[in-house]
């Protein structure tokens, strides 16, 4: 007899596949980043998520079956990278902590962006988004129900090292019952952030920790050069007030 939790598991999934094959017959690979290599590792950490279990399928073709997996907030999410080429970013990737935890194996990036639904559309930018190619991206998702803004002193800690950061912000509302956000360093494509909502499937993570280099900058120093730039042109003023004020006294 199947339980409860068994039928609305298969339910979702026959739901999810349904859905993908009507609105997403062929997906839409990212090119792979020169700046990307085995052996690179991206870091994420679970700040909200449904409390059932999951399954994982890829994208289509071949909409591989995976498995199970389920996380609860404060797991991580972690992708390493096992095979980098012109075609595919493929690596293996993780769910859980040290106690509790799954791995799948050979998991393409275009399969992590549908099996987590941080894709949008035909559009599977998964965890490493073409960076060069935004417009492209940007016309590939128009039907989407998505806003696409590039925002400025988006405030984010990786590596424990605060910074701000040029993103690529996405934004979809209710593309069938689908509701996703997600931020992109618009330099290099990798994903910062995805709040990812469809039916009873919940998950928001943010990157933590990462070897790879990530473009970003302080506002203070940010701030400090700019007051710099604004006080010298007035120094010789300050300069002329103060000698002045000094023959007053004498």
């Amino acid at each position: 007899m199947i339980s409860k939790k068994s039928d609305k598991l298969l339910f979702v999934s026959v739901f999810l596949i349904t859905l993908f094959l009507i609105t997403n017959f062929s997906f839409s690979a990212a090119a792979v980043s020169t700046e990307l290599e085995v052996g690179d590792w991206l870091i994420y950490e679970v700040l909200e998520s449904n409390d059932t279990e999951n399954v994982f399928y890829g994208a289509f073709p071949p909409l591989t079956y995976f498995g199970n997996w389920s996380v609860v907030v404060g797991d991580k999410i972690i992708f390493n990278l096992t095979s980098v080429t012109e075609e595919s970013i493929n690596g293996t990737l993780f769910f859980g902590n040290d106690m509790t935890n799954t791995t799948f194996t050979n998991v393409r990036n275009v399969d992590a962006a549908f099996g987590l639904t941080i894709g949008i559309g035909s559009w599977n930018g998964g965890f490493c988004a073409n960076a060069s190619d935004w417009s492209n991206i940007q016309s590939t998702i128009q039907s989407t129900n998505t806003t696409t803004e590039e925002a400025s002193n988006y405030e984010h800690s990786i590596n424990e090292n605060p910074k701000f950061y040029d993103v690529m912000k996405f934004d979809t509302k209710d593309y069938f019952g689908q509701f996703t956000t997600l931020f992109y360093h618009k330099t290099n494509g990798v994903l910062l952030k995805a709040v990812t909502l469809f039916g009873s499937y919940n998950l928001s993570i943010e990157i933590i920790s990462t070897n790879l280099e990530i473009e970003g900058y302080t506002k203070r120093v940010s701030m400090d050069l700019s007051m710099i730039l604004l006080i010298l042109p007035l120094t010789p003023l300050f300069k002329l007030v103060y000698s002045h004020y000094r023959k007053k006294k004498r």
